[in-house]
């Protein structure tokens, strides 16, 4: 589902005033109004991972395989964070606003709402991508596919190096400022999408999808696809681009010289749909507009964002490291 999918179902807010915020911070977040991997779930919820493998045996005429044991991992225990803000504005100003005097409180509100929608945004982008999970927020991906540790229940990291298999030597990053590169970088995205089943999306920072998109056009790989609301959005090597600010996703991660470098950043190739890398929620976008509030001369609305990422396959998603732009 997408975001306004979720939405629609939590049915959080059916206000004119809900409904044109809401819109205001899709239009700020290609990666909310792109991503196709929310999923319903309870507050508190349990999932069970895929974390299976296969060979093949030979046997011989007359004779069977012989059995193993197939058995569900562990169940994982997930809560969702929760996320939000909570705005009062004093009644007087909307006595003066009735009387046709003071401030115009409706294009005051709209204005003000406007700007906090682009911080809402890109608020929510550091979440889903870069939140370390302090303060009672969720983990994001990049905590998550940090390296330090296998992904709960999976037994695997999924972080890839970008030089590896590159053929590239005596360097500390993959450098795609080098023009010498950029037929490699092509190579090397086609072998970071086969890591990933279904490999349809590339989440990447504003710099990288220049550099990737430069690329892409002058080695003739560059297309043109459109998002769940018609936007255009660039496709190179089969991957949409989903682009997030560079404060989400940064250009100052550790190269691997002996005294590293922070100079370098991630990507992450993805299957952008639900089952594989879920991000579940009860809420969606959820923007509730109280009037007037009982006991107090005050007028009050709120948003909140429940939220938690959960990855249930080994072939969801890859975290690609050490690429310098």
């Amino acid at each position: 589902m997408n975001i306004v999918q979720v939405t629609s179902t939590a049915k959080p807010s059916t206000t004119e005033r809900g409904q044109r915020f809401i819109t205001k911070v899709l239009g700020y977040s290609m990666l909310l109004r792109t991503l196709m991997n929310f999923k319903i779930k309870a507050t508190q919820h349990q999932y069970r991972p895929a974390a299976g493998s296969q060979t093949l045996a030979g046997r011989t005429t007359g004779n069977n395989y012989s059995g193993a044991d197939l058995s569900p991992v562990a169940l994982q225990a997930g809560e969702l964070s929760l996320h939000g803000f909570y705005l009062k504005y004093d009644q007087t100003y909307m006595a003066d606003h009735n009387l046709g005097i003071g401030i115009d409180m409706d294009q005051w509100l709209e204005d003000e709402l406007d700007d906090r929608a682009y911080d809402t945004a890109l608020e929510i982008d550091k979440l889903i991508i870069a939140s370390d999970g302090s303060s009672n927020t969720m983990e994001g991906i990049a905590t998550i596919l940090d390296g330090s540790a296998n992904v709960p229940g999976l037994g695997i990291a999924m972080v890839i190096d970008a030089l590896t298999g590159s053929g590239i030597t005596g360097e500390d990053s993959f450098d795609l400022s080098a023009s010498a590169n950029y037929n490699t970088a092509l190579e090397q995205v086609d072998k970071w999408k086969g890591e990933v089943m279904g490999a349809n999306a590339l989440i990447c920072n504003e710099s990288a999808k220049a550099r990737f998109t430069t690329i892409a056009r002058e080695k003739h790989a560059l297309t043109w696809s459109k998002d769940e609301f018609g936007n255009p959005i660039e496709v190179v090597n089969g991957l949409k681009i989903i682009a997030v600010d560079d404060s989400v996703i940064t250009k100052a991660e550790p190269d691997n010289a002996g005294t590293p470098v922070n100079e370098t950043t991630s990507i992450y190739i993805i299957n952008n749909s639900e089952g594989l890398w879920n991000i579940n929620t009860n809420s969606g976008l959820a923007f509730y507009d109280y009037g007037e509030l009982p006991g107090e001369q005050q007028e009050g609305m709120s948003f909140e964002f429940r939220a938690k990422n959960e990855i249930k396959r080994k072939r969801a998603i890859r975290r690609v490291r050490n690429i310098k732009l």
